[in-house]
């Protein structure tokens, strides 16, 4: 029954990384490529905050996010926060720590 579970957790690991790294090669050998017209590299993903918008671009599709729904002051901040994955909790800790030591361009 024990190996029987460490097969199944196996397995699932063994999907999640296939998903994730075949995703990220993806995008990655599609910005790689270069247009045949023109020697411009294509962006995979950019974020652009100003202000209470944030502005993401997956590509060449744009979405606008109105963040003044979680601002701090607002009661749905803690469960967005709660709600986040760990990536995005460490990811948005690391730019915080870059900005505050200035390490940002």
């Amino acid at each position: 029954m024990i190996i029987k579970r460490k097969k199944t957790a196996v397995r699932a690991i063994f999907l999640y990384m296939l998903m994730t790294f075949g995703l990220w090669m993806f995008l990655n050998s599609y910005t790689n490529s270069y247009n045949r017209l023109s020697g411009e590299k294509i962006s995979p993903a950019e974020l652009d905050v100003h202000g209470d918008m944030a502005y993401i671009e997956v590509i060449d599709h744009e979405i606008n996010l109105d963040l003044s729904a979680i601002a701090p002051e607002s009661r749905l901040y803690c469960g967005a926060y709660l709600l986040s994955p760990d990536e995005l909790r460490l990811t948005c800790y690391l730019i915080s720590l870059c900005n505050r030591l200035g390490l940002h361009t």
